[in-house]
């Protein structure tokens, strides 16, 4: 394939997307390592992620793209993929007559990587959007994805409340949609149980617990807090269109915090409500007082959990549908890589496709980026592990993981690019790998969260690899 990487690059330029490439064949001749600088006139979403990576705006946090539909930034697969499901395949938050007018203001309090504040922005072209989020990490993906599609967003790295001040604030990283100031590990451990288990089969207890435990490492830090008074003042707020709440349990300290001058001027009220010692009925009590229709429903998947959802709006409001078609900004790099596949297959049949995609900004990072072990994967994943090194492909460790593997998705799915999430994995089925490879190969054998970090076969093979490899001994 060595000869004919120049030519395969070519032939990946000829995409309309694709305004310059360069593939670097495996030295075992299969495969191959192709390096994108995407167009910025038709593909201008991946453009600008490449833009904003090289310039070290991406930290932690990684490029997903759930359901192939939009590229976002965040900090895990499986989160971002619940988040998209929720927001915009399930529509959660406008249903019950809640939509939003042109040019709309809302505050979405609780904005995690920014998804709602997304969607919003597609639904009301010129929406201004106060999200608010006090989680570093979290704000700053609201930020960059808030920029990556020209949403004119306010992003506030604040607590909500019904005072002014400062709150210790648990985080949990693996599982960020359920951080939040009165966290409770224990109670938390159960809703997080509650959702995996609904409508399945009890999976190996022990198991899901080291799951969950795992995605549950809590960080304490100390946040400010401010109110949605202040809020509103501060930022000359005439009227709120929408007001989206999901605030872990908070929820009715951030209600405290809206005076009398504020109520009148907020439309809709959509929030999550933790339904724990009469919560539920205080907080409808509290919106019809102030004047709202109110309806309340479930999501099908909560149901051994407390957490309902409030939909609130004025009466006379119109009541509409909140359908969104999302705007043409080109391809993700999933479906990108997918028709550059076609492309190189039809046009040169004799070379195998690349099976690792790193987007760059420019040519002049190309020779830097052709060593490193370390790329986008097929599904977009930041720096994911580019696939089992052609050394450890064929090791009896990751053996066990290929049969395994190919129980569950299939013996065709056993390839470094298959990912856990595309072939349908969820965290059910990470208990069911995890469970039968530390069976076969030791509770060390793979770190439960990388399956939610690094999810394609090459990256888990090449960490259960690693895992077997002896300590390094101490030279005297």
């Amino acid at each position: 394939m060595t000869d004919i990487a120049p030519h395969l690059a070519d032939v990946l330029t000829a995409h309309p997307s694709v305004a310059a490439a360069q593939v670097t064949a495996d030295p075992d001749g299969t495969g191959g390592h192709a390096l994108l600088v995407a167009d910025p006139r038709t593909a201008p979403v991946l453009h600008r992620s490449a833009t904003l990576e090289a310039a070290g705006r991406l930290g932690p946090l990684g490029w997903h793209e759930p359901a192939g539909a939009l590229r976002v930034a965040g900090l895990n697969r499986s989160e971002t993929e619940f988040l998209h499901r929720e927001i915009f395949t399930d529509n959660a938050y406008f249903r019950h007559g809640i939509a939003l007018p042109p040019a709309a203001v809302v505050v979405d309090v609780g904005a995690n990587i920014g998804m709602f504040t997304l969607r919003c922005a597609l639904h009301s072209p010129g929406a201004r959007i106060i999200a608010v989020e006090p989680v570093t990490e979290l704000a700053d993906a609201v930020a960059l994805n808030a920029e990556l599609y020209d949403v004119g967003a306010t992003v506030l790295r604040t607590a909500l409340g019904r005072a002014d001040g400062e709150t210790d604030f648990t985080f949990y990283p693996g599982n960020s949609v359920m951080s939040g100031r009165f966290a409770d590990p224990r109670e938390d451990l159960d809703v997080l149980r509650g959702y995996l288990l609904t409508g399945q089969e009890t999976p190996d207890e022990g198991g899901l617990d080291r799951l969950m435990t795992d995605r549950m490492t809590a960080r304490t830090r100390r946040v400010p807090v401010t109110t949605l008074t202040s809020v509103a003042h501060t930022h000359r707020l005439d009227r709120v269109d929408l007001l989206k709440i999901d605030v872990e349990k908070a929820e009715a300290d951030v209600l405290d915090g809206i005076d009398d001058t504020l109520w009148p001027r907020i439309d809709r009220v959509v929030l999550e409500v933790h339904d724990l010692d009469g919560r539920l009925a205080a907080v409808l009590g509290l919106l019809r007082s102030r004047g709202y229709l109110t309806t309340t429903d479930q999501d099908p998947r909560l149901t051994r959990t407390p957490c309902h959802n409030v939909y609130a709006r004025r009466p006379g409001l119109p009541a509409g549908t909140a359908s969104v078609t999302l705007p043409d900004r080109g391809p993700t790099l999933r479906s990108l890589t997918g028709e550059l596949r076609e492309l190189a297959a039809a046009r040169l049949p004799s070379a195998p496709p690349p099976d690792r995609w790193t987007l760059v900004t420019e040519l002049t990072e190309l020779t830097e980026l052709t060593g490193r072990t370390e790329s986008t994967d097929l599904t977009g994943g930041h720096r994911a592990s580019s696939g089992a090194r052609p050394d450890t492909a064929g090791s009896p460790r990751v053996a066990v993981l290929a049969g395994i593997w190919a129980d569950i998705f299939g013996p065709d799915a056993v390839r470094p690019d298959a990912d856990f999430f595309d072939l349908g994995g969820d965290s059910l089925t990470a208990v069911r790998l995890m469970t039968r490879l530390e069976d076969a190969l030791g509770e060390d054998a793979l770190t439960p969260d990388l399956i939610f970090t690094d999810s394609t076969f090459g990256a888990l093979a090449d960490a259960v690899e690693a895992s077997g490899a002896p300590e390094p001994t101490a030279l005297p």
